[in-house]
């Protein structure tokens, strides 16, 4: 079972641990209030309307400031936006406990937005700048794992907290928690430089590289899109057809918990798989299964909804570590953060367009929304499987004449 078991160079990295037990900690601090944010605006008389214009407003905010946030990186260092998208998100998340207007809800949702925005991209991007090319399938692999254990983690946490507390002393507590993360983060950031630019006279070469990056990006960004239509669709309908299909709150709460469990599992061998060329045959089986499985919530039974949601999070964790370290690879650190920013604002984009139709497909029926975000992902993943191996392609084939010069 030892080639199952990520290798221990991930953990022996002290720049690596670093950024990994910060993650984990901001994604069991927030993981704690995410159940209850809604919550507490209903309660101060929030309308079902405004609670809605609060997850509308929070996508938005990521889809359109996540790519300057990541050009931002790119221009100031990753430490600086990751600190204030800490800051940010964390005290409008303490908001919740001291405002009323349903407005001010909405207005605080679009911060969280903006916090978060500021620091995905640049810890992403930074992930990259401190892995070697060969492991940063195991890296974000790495990264995904402790993301996981924060969702699965702290909704359980937070329950158990607001049962004993309260929901407001805990969305404060909560908040101030992730704002004082953003000094450590700092502190820890600031120590990591952007790796030199390697300036070579080549003004040829430059230009193969610019169009390889180009093809590569469009790639990434096509299966970015793909892969959070789902994600919208479930945001969208995924309790109300859960319900009307009979399941419990309990069983509501497993079906997320099947999905991370499953996932969990298999992210250490998609690290290690990760790390293999080419990747495109991988990209576009597993996008194609994914796609069947997101088809087959269709079927109106619930333990058949739980089984796919494992099924799902196992190809997940299978998949994603390799689209991840593709990406990672497409350019150097001085383009990270921009990638990283044009690759989540596309995936924000299929995510916020499939949220906003989700109830109209529903209303069609409760199978059509599945039908077209199942279709979506196999669909888009077959042209950029096919860009993924052209440039995979003529990356070998320049890397090839490189040796040959030098």
């Amino acid at each position: 079972m030892r080639w199952v078991i990520p290798r221990p160079w991930v953990v022996r990295q002290p720049a690596l641990r670093a950024v990994l037990g910060l993650t984990l900690l901001a994604g069991l601090v927030t993981g704690v209030v995410v159940p209850f944010l809604s919550l507490v605006a209903r309660e101060k008389g929030a309308s079902y309307g405004a609670v809605g214009l609060m997850a509308s407003g929070f996508l938005l905010a990521q889809l359109v400031f996540q790519f300057p946030a990541g050009a931002l990186a790119d221009r100031i260092g990753r430490a600086k936006p990751v600190a204030a998208g800490l800051a940010i998100e964390g005290l409008a998340t303490a908001g919740f406990a001291f405002v009323e207007a349903p407005s001010s809800f909405v207005a605080l949702r679009v911060l969280q937005g903006v916090g978060l925005a500021l620091i995905y991209p640049a810890v992403r991007a930074l992930i990259a700048d401190l892995t070697p090319l060969e492991r940063r399938g195991e890296a974000y692999a790495a990264f995904w794992g402790v993301l996981n254990v924060g969702w699965l983690l702290g909704p359980a946490v937070g329950g158990l907290l607001a049962a004993v507390v309260g929901k407001t002393p805990l969305v404060v507590a909560s908040g101030l928690g992730e704002a004082a993360l953003a000094l450590p983060a700092w502190l820890a950031f600031r120590r990591f430089r952007l790796p030199e630019p390697k300036r070579k006279a080549d003004p040829l070469g430059s230009q193969r590289r610019a169009r390889l990056l180009g093809t590569a990006l469009v790639a990434a960004m096509l299966l970015a899109f793909g892969f959070e239509v789902p994600v919208g669709i479930f945001t969208g309908i995924w309790s109300i057809y859960l319900s009307e299909i009979g399941a419990s709150e309990l069983e509501l709460g497993l079906s997320y918990t099947a999905f991370s469990v499953a996932n969990l599992v298999t992210l250490p061998l998609g690290g290690k798989l990760a790390n293999r060329r080419p990747r495109w045959r991988r990209v576009l089986g597993l996008a194609a299964l994914l796609g069947i499985v997101v088809l087959g919530y269709g079927i109106p039974s619930v333990p058949i909804v739980l089984l796919l949601g494992a099924l799902e999070g196992a190809i997940a964790g299978l998949l994603t570590p390799t689209v991840d370290a593709y990406l990672s690879g497409i350019a150097g650190a001085q383009q990270q953060g921009r990638v990283q920013g044009a690759y989540t604002t596309a995936g924000m984009s299929g995510a916020a367009l499939s949220a906003l139709g989700s109830s109209v497909l529903y209303s069609w029926g409760h199978w059509v929304p599945f039908l077209v975000a199942g279709t979506a992902l196999a669909s888009l993943a077959v042209p950029a499987a096919l860009l993924m191996r052209r440039t995979e392609q003529r990356a070998v084939r320049e890397a090839a004449v490189e040796t040959v010069v030098q």
